[in-house]
């Protein structure tokens, strides 16, 4: 019965105690015997449980006096928001989770600003009460004026259990059952997972009609067609059942050998009745907003880049790959992510779980340029920028903005902002916390923003970001010249605005990082065949005069002189080495 069943998520920042609370749910509702439990069950990726943070949703049903309480943990940090957003439209619920060290922080707004769009009923809970830092008091009145709220939050330990079981009741009593109607089979897909002898399995969640095993199933956007060998639900792994009803959040195990089939947000029904059905709305296939080349460290490891890549996108169908091949570094990959964590995540992976360590180009992002023969051209690689006698109009990407912070540290954040070529959308005050809205161009966002406003808010804010369009930008490439010769992997797409200073900035950072050999190496930043900087690495050089006691100064000069001609020509003949490091200054710059 669709009355006993309440689909609910949590919502947070990320480091807020979303995992643990999950796992004391677990313990008390007994999904999940003591003896076997470990910290971050749902986390079931290594890197998710070092770091703290959740990658990838998981579902899992929960029995409590007599109701199924189904939980869809999901991920907190921005690059997964579409994630988010199509969990969250699986419940009915939420539970809005604050820290109680650090208060209300830029995606707590954000994914509570998806949970009130779709309708949501929010329970407001605050977790670490028992941690020495915490200002229950001050996180409390931050949650109630977000929520224009009178009455309290619930107070909870996700650490020690205090309070869970009295969530546990508010859930019951609060949120409402599923909404359901006699129609035809409707489900939405919100997750998808590739095993190697199953095939995709699709997470899904039943809105209408009965979902039974053997049964036909076509999904409407993709138009892919299916039968559903197995279904069930989780608890928390994979419990077979016969029949998944409307309410039921559960699997199927599709067949499918490709899981860019099975699309987030798409909608799958009978086959039989696939003209009865209509479209779940908000469905918006995913797309990268982060491109980074990777290039295997030892270059005859590129088919094995190239293989490790494809089975990551077995289980990840945001990540886009394209092979690309450079003069210097050899054969690589394009690779699209949804952010820089995503990028961080699957560079980590590849060294990881097969071994591969990569160079990672700096990151870059879509930019878009309208010819003068009034095509549009859309392209994230410098070495795709169009000649520029061709080009009438430039755009790059903007992103809007949402920053939190305590208000000592308001100036200095929108100094920040300024700086990187940010219009002021809005300020608001929440009790002591101050939240300033942006629009910034995004590859500002992704390369400069995120490092820069822990700096400047001494870790203190935190910031979410969604795709705001293009705006108009007079675009330009910066190339990069090492000892005379073009050194293509580094060069970057800017706005002539900026041109001169980020030059000056590359070629101050890469005399940093490229280590002095036996000549002297310049450095230099060209737009076209114009140098707008300039740094030179000075060469190692031998006192070749320190044997000489006494005499002639011509004997000196002698010596002086042949030195002076050997590094001519090793600067003639000798090639840069060019580190990792420089790869990264680049990418800081």
């Amino acid at each position: 019965m669709s009355s006993l069943i309440r689909n609910f998520s949590i919502i947070a920042h990320i480091d807020a105690g979303k995992s643990t609370l999950a796992d004391r749910m677990l313990e008390v509702t007994g999904t999940v015997q003591a003896d076997k439990m470990t910290p971050q069950l749902l986390d079931s990726n290594p890197i998710e449980r070092e770091r703290g943070i959740t990658i990838k949703l998981a579902p899992v049903a929960m029995n409590y006096q007599g109701y199924t309480l189904n939980l869809i943990d999901t991920p907190g940090h921005v690059d997964f928001n579409y994630e988010v957003e199509r969990a969250l439209q699986a419940c009915e619920g939420a539970i809005l989770l604050v820290d109680a060290t650090k208060g209300v922080q830029a995606q707590t707004v954000a994914n509570l600003r998806l949970a009130k769009n779709l309708g949501l009923t929010i329970i407001p809970v605050v977790n670490k009460i028992d941690a020495p830092l915490a200002e229950v008091n001050a996180a409390s009145r931050q949650i109630k004026q977000l929520l224009g709220i009178g009455s309290e939050p619930l107070l909870v330990s996700a650490k020690t259990g205090e309070g869970v079981e009295i969530l546990l009741q508010k859930i019951i009593s609060d949120l409402p059952s599923p909404r359901t109607e006699e129609k035809p089979l409707h489900a939405l897909v919100f997750n998808s997972t590739f095993d190697t002898h199953l095939g995709v399995i699709a997470f899904v969640k039943i809105i209408s009609g009965n979902l039974k095993s053997g049964d036909k199933m076509s999904f409407l956007s993709s138009g892919k067609s299916l039968v559903a060998s197995e279904i069930g639900i989780f608890s928390p792994g994979r419990t077979k059942k016969e029949v998944l009803t409307a309410g039921n959040v559960g699997y199927i195990i599709t067949g499918l050998k490709d899981i860019r089939n099975v699309l987030v947000g798409d909608t799958l029904c009978l086959s039989s009745q696939i003209k009865q059905v209509s479209p779940i709305p908000g469905f918006r296939k995913i797309h990268p907003n982060v491109f980074l080349d990777f290039y295997p460290a030892d270059g005859s490891q590129y088919r094995d880049l190239v293989d490790a890549l494809e089975k990551l996108k077995l289980n990840d169908s945001s990540l886009t790959t394209q092979g690309i091949n450079s003069p210097i570094l050899g054969q690589g990959v394009k690779v699209g992510f949804l952010g820089m964590l995503h990028s961080e995540v699957v560079g980590e992976r590849l060294e990881r779980e097969f071994g591969l360590p990569v160079i990672s180009v700096s990151p870059s992002v879509e930019y878009k340029v309208k010819l003068r023969s009034g095509e549009e051209k859309i392209f994230s690689s410098p070495s795709d920028f169009p000649d520029p006698a061709i080009i009438s109009q430039g755009f790059e990407p903007m992103a809007a903005v949402n920053i939190v912070v305590t208000s000592p540290y308001v100036g200095a954040v929108m100094e920040l902002c300024q700086e990187l070529r940010g219009n002021l959308v809005n300020v608001s005050y929440l009790d002591e916390l101050v939240e300033i809205d942006y629009f910034l161009p995004l590859i500002e966002v992704i390369t400069a923003l995120h490092d820069s406003l822990k700096s400047v808010s001494q870790g203190f804010g935190s910031m979410n970001y969604e795709l705001a369009g293009w705006q108009e930008a007079e675009l330009v490439k910066l190339d990069v010249l090492l000892n005379h010769e073009l050194f293509a992997p580094m060069s970057v797409i800017t706005v002539k605005e900026k041109a001169y200073y980020k030059g000056k900035k590359i070629s101050e950072k890469l005399k940093e990082a490229i280590p002095r050999q036996q000549f002297e190496i310049p450095i230099q930043v060209a737009i076209g065949g114009q140098i707008v900087a300039r740094e030179t690495i000075k060469a190692y050089r031998k006192d070749v005069d320190a044997k000489l006691h006494g005499g002639d100064f011509t004997r000196n000069l002698k010596l002086l002189n042949k030195q002076k001609k050997g590094k001519a020509r090793m600067k003639q003949f000798g090639r840069v080495s060019v580190p990792q490091e420089a790869f990264l200054a680049i990418a800081k710059s």
